[in-house]
């Protein structure tokens, strides 16, 4: 699968995209390095929900934005409020909320100093 993310990326002359491959929360992704995370109906497989989204908030520049999108019928669908709480107390913001409960993306910013 990484694979063929990497063969698009690399067919579409994409060159700010980096891939990793690594279990979320093994603390291998490299601090304030990133301006965007994108989680897609993902969140419900990770074990330890909390560590890999506190890793993600480490991982993101300050004003970095976290985008996780859950849909039903996902077996491991995640609900709007469990996101929010989970990612509130990893120390991301709510940003916005975009789709129904049933197909939604959150959007989560990881402060900046200023607007802590």
């Amino acid at each position: 699968m990484i694979r063929r993310l990497e063969e698009r990326i690399s067919a579409l002359g994409l060159d700010r995209i980096e891939t990793i491959l690594a279990g979320a929360g093994d603390g291998k992704m490299p601090k304030s390095s990133f301006d965007r995370a994108l989680l897609v109906t993902v969140l419900g497989e990770i074990v330890d929900r909390s560590a890999a989204l506190r890793e993600i908030y480490d991982a993101l520049k300050p004003g970095g934005t976290l985008s996780i999108t859950e849909v039903l019928p996902d077996p491991h669908y995640q609900t709007r409020s469990r996101v929010r709480r989970l990612a509130e107390s990893a120390g991301f913001r709510f940003d916005e909320l975009l789709g129904p409960c049933y197909a939604f993306t959150m959007n989560l910013i990881k402060p900046t100093a200023e607007h802590g």
